[in-house]
């Protein structure tokens, strides 16, 4: 057992999990679920790191790219496409690449974690350097994503690798996100707290890089792109408490303003067209605290 990932270990607590009532199961699974953000919480220093390197990234233009397999796949996949509406990004400059390409979304593609060739490849026709490669693998040992990261050095990217693993290979990783979630509640089953931990860094890895680039205003969404109802609503009150104005005013301004939050906030504060507003964020690098903050 002791060289065998943690990920793949046997949980004394929950050896008894085919004998429990639907409260104990209940009680038990989100017990297991509390080590995922203590894993998260020790992880602190190396998730700054990706942080920083992150919004790095993507200030200078290049790409920050999540490559995994599985579970790990779909999160990385996940996450990047939850930053479109979140904060405005394309989807070519922060996107996710899962093993077995976009069928292994829905359904398992046995054995393509174990090609690393492919990981290599895929990396080869998508990434450059200076980009941001972040590779997730639960048992650090994922050939697939290895051999992204392998390709990602060659090419001079950055690399980081998030595993579950305190003996991962990080040969090709410049920064290891160590999460000690230990073993699963369901022994190997990954997708439980070793996934929601995973799920909680790359979180606080977006979320950190986008206000390090200006893409928030305190805790609020100002970038958000407002691409149905209730991202229209919420960009109409973002307007009108920022700006302070009413919602009917709000509403006239976020379509003058060709959808976007904060360039209607600066034509109203400081009495400008979308375009001079534009040019001010441009100036001021997407901050809008340094226009209105006065």
């Amino acid at each position: 057992m002791k060289n065998l990932s943690p990920t793949e270990q046997i949980n004394a607590s929950t050896t008894h999990l085919d004998r429990l009532t639907p409260r104990q199961l209940a009680r038990v699974l989100n017990a297991e679920d509390f080590n995922a953000a203590r894993a998260v919480k020790k992880a602190n220093r190396e998730i700054a790191a990706a942080i920083s390197l992150a919004a790095k990234t993507y200030q200078t233009k290049h790409k920050i790219i999540f490559v995994g397999a599985g579970t790990s796949g779909r999160l990385g996949v996940l996450e990047a496409a939850e930053c479109v509406p979140t904060f405005s990004t394309c989807p070519t400059e922060i996107f996710g690449i899962i093993a077995g390409g976009k069928p292994a979304m829905f359904r398992a593609q046995e054995g393509a974690e174990d090609n690393a060739k492919q990981g290599a490849e895929d990396i080869r026709n998508t990434a450059a350097q200076d980009d941001f490669i972040i590779g997730i693998t639960a048992n650090g040992h994922t050939p697939y994503v290895l051999g992204a990261l392998q390709q990602a050095k060659k090419l001079r990217a950055h690399t980081a690798l998030i595993s579950c693993n305190p003996e991962a290979d990080t040969s090709h990783a410049d920064i290891h996100i160590y999460l000690c979630t230990g073993p699963e509640a369901l022994s190997g089953s990954t997708r439980l707290k070793a996934g929601t931990a995973t799920k909680m860094a790359l979180n606080a890895i977006t979320t950190g890089a986008m206000a390090l680039c200006g893409k928030t205003y305190g805790n609020l969404m100002v970038d958000v792109k407002p691409t149905n109802k209730k991202l229209v609503a919420r960009a109409v009150r973002l307007i009108e408490q920022i700006a302070r104005t009413d919602e009917k005013t709000a509403a006239k301004l976020l379509k003058n303003s060709g959808g976007k939050v904060k360039t209607a906030i600066v034509m109203h504060r400081k009495n400008l067209s979308r375009q001079e507003a534009q040019k001010k964020l441009n100036r001021a690098n997407g901050f809008l605290g340094e226009i209105i903050d006065d």
